[in-house]
């Protein structure tokens, strides 16, 4: 499990070790020089290798003149551009007695076109509201510098310009191919759109003690604690069965794909219990799906526009784990009685309207789409808490929150998933899973977790699809699919899952 933390769990965190004279810089610096000499390396070689170093005043330009300092002594021709009114002084004094030189900021375009390795130690985890002059148009300058040319970029704690707990940008930002981050991970490099300009993420371990963490990150190995193969003694009632109301005469294919993911997820049983007209497409399609009422775990509603009140009242009324999707999540939340173990999946336009409905706003301003996509956990969150359902708000990075506080966000699947379709397969997914480990979804937190590793069997699913790698920054490969490709992969992916655990 990827486990990230806030500034203010971090700032809490390093204060005793401060305190006890801990030296975290120096065990930092040693980190990143570490990193950089591994990627020049990769690159051509060390010696001789030229490298940028942008600084701003605070301990993550100490950080990075520190390191600096040591690939200087490896070698490097080191070259500084302070982006604000100071350096840290011991930093700069290092850096400089082993032949580091300080450049103005007009030479930073120039500077950075020659690099081969620039380090971004502008902006730490305290910054708020993006990159300011002069910072900024160094930036600007630096990334003119760079483009098309050789140079790798590495991050010291998150890339300057974003906001660590929202993963926000405001202004410009340098992205970068590999990002240090210092004692945990924060929240920007799960959540978008900071998470793309992170490329690669390294956690250095300082000897934090840590509360429970702000935000997660389902990986392989938790996923596949979720997908244990069935034993002998199973059978298809043990193995969840998961009841689907998905699909219409007009968009009939939501039905099919839902049915399938909730196939794919490996539940010994689906009865499709929609439209009678898309019915008779699911069985000649899935024959072994149940058409006719009975014991279920789990229920999905909504994909496809299968909303009607009744169908919603009678998942609502059995006490069971459900996945609401669609028009369906504001017909639940017109009834009302929602609770943690129902997964309200909007992306963000019906997140609007979800909003709106419920009458929330931020700082006094209706949630808009912007907002929603510019701060989506903190919306997971809100509308998590005035439902009292778990939310799945769908984007590039599919955010879960519980409104016990529980959240996890789930990114690295290839832009190709974008596809229409492709929500009623994770719909599918999910409630595949949910009828899987429907004890667990009934505790504290647990559909959050079911959730959110639905999401992220998702994205592997959609790498196989396209052909490409899952978690790719670069995100350069793979091929266009289709939300029914997605559906196919899932079995691909559960067992490249727990192949990799």
């Amino acid at each position: 499990m990827i486990k990230a933390y806030s500034v203010a769990h971090i700032r809490d965190a390093e204060a005793p070790l401060l305190a006890a004279g801990e030296p975290l810089m120096q065990h930092a610096a040693a980190a990143l020089a570490t990193a950089c000499i591994r990627l020049l390396r990769c690159r051509g070689g060390v010696y001789g290798a030229r490298v940028l170093v942008l600084v701003g005043g605070g301990n993550n330009g100490g950080d990075a003149l520190f390191a600096a300092a040591r690939l200087a002594r490896r070698g490097c021709t080191v070259r500084v551009i302070c982006c604000a009114e100071g350096m840290h002084a011991a930093g700069w004094r290092a850096a400089k007695c082993v032949g580091a030189r300080e450049v103005a900021a007009a030479e930073a375009e120039l500077e950075a076109a020659r690099a081969d390795l620039i380090i971004d130690g502008i902006l730490g985890i305290g910054a708020r509201g993006g990159i300011r002059e002069p910072a900024a148009g160094i930036v600007m300058a630096v990334g003119r510098g760079i483009s098309g040319a050789r140079a790798a970029v590495v991050a010291v704690d998150v890339p300057s310009g974003v906001d660590v707990d929202t993963g926000g940008v405001e202004g410009p930002a340098l992205p970068a191919n590999l990002t240090v981050t210092m004692g945990a991970n924060k929240p920007a490099l799960l959540l978008e759109p900071a998470r793309r300009l992170a490329g690669h993420v390294m956690v250095v371990p300082l000897g934090y003690e840590l509360p429970a963490p702000d935000l997660r990150a389902v990986e392989a190995s938790d996923a596949a604690a979720l997908l244990c193969a069935p034993g002998p003694d199973d059978s298809k009632y043990t193995r969840g069965v998961v009841g689907v109301r998905a699909g219409t005469e007009q968009y009939p294919g939501a039905g099919l794909m839902a049915t399938a993911a909730a196939l794919a997820a490996g539940p010994g049983m689906v009865r499709y219990l929609g439209a009678d007209a898309v019915a008779e497409l699911i069985i000649r399609a899935h024959p072994e799906v149940v058409r006719a009422n009975g014991r279920v775990q789990a229920h999905v509603v909504g994909p496809g526009g299968a909303a009607g009140e009744t169908d919603v009242r009678e998942v609502l009324a059995s006490g069971l784990p459900a996945v609401i999707d669609a028009e369906a999540i504001l017909v639940a939340a017109s009834i009302g009685g929602l609770a943690e173990h129902h997964v309200l999946t909007p992306h963000a336009g019906e997140a609007v309207a979800l909003a709106a409905h419920l009458g929330l706003s931020r700082e006094g301003a209706p949630w808009s789409r912007a907002l929603i996509e510019a701060h989506q956990l903190e919306a997971a969150r809100a509308l998590a808490a005035a439902t009292g359902a778990t939310v799945m708000l769908k984007g590039a990075v599919d955010v879960v929150a519980a409104p016990t506080g529980d959240a996890y966000a789930q990114g690295g699947a290839p832009g190709w998933r974008g596809t229409a379709g492709a929500g009623d397969v994770l719909a599918g997914l999910t409630g595949g899973l949910l009828a899987h480990a429907a004890a667990l979804a009934m505790e504290p937190g647990g559909a959050a977790r079911v959730a959110a590793t639905a999401a992220y069997i998702h994205g592997v699913a959609a790498a196989i699809a396209a052909d490409t790698l899952f978690n790719d920054p670069a995100n350069r490969a793979g091929h266009p699919i289709g939300a029914t490709d997605i559906a196919a992969s899932i079995p691909a992916a559960i067992e490249a899952i727990r192949k990799a655990a």
